[in-house]
């Protein structure tokens, strides 16, 4: 999609490519950045597709206020590690180019009492310290029964959950074999300027094979680290994490992650719906192409 910003101090949006008091959808501020969906026959008119406060708004706007984009201007948010977090002006996704570690959580099978799980069982805390398992009230760790997933397996936790289902049941979490996911900084700093939130929906490309994925946020890691995804992201990106059984293999550098503040609604989603959400917002802000302008 091509992509232009406003040039009015504010403009209209509308649900229909008429004036009228009633059909104003919302205001886009001055060099707010939306995408041609197509001209109309109208002159006056285009059909436009922006995201504002992280969701999707398609509507028609007058196209003499708008200047098409050749260059983005990109500031830095904040620095993580090494790694600076991007964006640009008037737009609220935000970008990154890291490498990526491997994260179990959430799957049923990812930490073991013997420490035979796909994971380390030192990757999930220690005595009184359990940081990715679920816990009674004594701190012990609970242990999945006959009838779920993995009976004997710790059941393994992750900052996303559904809270429909009780804490000890391991379907509460995003397991990390089937969902693609990635993991953010618990650092206040990081949350705070950027305003993303658990659930909300990002995409990772790899630029080494050109392997394209859509994932939610759904898990907290170490305030001063950013690059982490779960075994589902890993494997669509082209990276079988297993050695022997047991995640060991990261991807080392050159993906770039796209998150989108504001676009989940705080809860698990399914592949299906993942892709959908975020696969419109990815076309949107400008996809593969503009990745490649970066």
């Amino acid at each position: 999609m091509q992509q232009f910003q406003v040039t009015s101090d504010s403009l209209n949006i509308r649900s229909a490519p008429i004036v009228d008091d009633t059909n104003r959808i919302a205001v886009l501020p001055k060099a707010h950045i939306v995408s041609k969906i197509e001209n109309l026959d109208n002159e006056k008119w285009w059909k436009v597709a922006t995201i504002l406060e992280g969701k999707i708004l398609e509507g028609f706007v007058s196209h003499k206020f708008l200047n098409p984009i050749t260059i983005f201007s990109i500031k830095t948010l904040l620095e993580i590690g090494e790694i600076s977090i991007l964006q640009a002006d008037r737009e609220s996704a935000f970008f990154y180019e890291a490498g990526m570690s491997i994260n179990a959580d959430g799957a049923p099978n990812a930490y073991h009492p013997e420490d035979i799980g796909i994971d380390f069982l030192a990757n999930a805390g220690y005595s009184d310290n359990w940081w990715a398992l679920a816990v009674d009230r004594d701190d012990n760790p609970f242990i999945q029964r006959s009838t779920d997933p993995c009976p004997g397996y710790y059941i393994s936790t992750t900052a996303l959950f559904d809270s429909r289902c009780v804490k000890h049941d391991p379907h509460r979490y995003v397991d990390s074999t089937k969902i693609s996911y990635i993991v953010l900084p618990g650092n206040g700093d990081f949350k705070k300027v950027t305003g993303v939130k658990l659930g909300d929906f990002a995409v990772v490309y790899n630029t080494n094979n050109e392997k394209l994925a859509f994932a939610i946020y759904a898990d907290v890691g170490p305030k001063n680290q950013i690059g982490e995804g779960s075994i589902a992201l890993s494997q669509a990106l082209g990276n079988d994490p297993l050695v022997g059984s047991r995640v060991r293999r990261g991807i080392p550098k050159n993906l770039v992650y796209v998150v989108f503040p504001g676009s989940g609604n705080g809860q698990p989603r399914t592949t299906s719906e993942i892709e959908t959400e975020t696969k419109r917002l990815f076309e949107i802000w400008g996809g593969v192409e503009r990745i490649k302008s970066l």
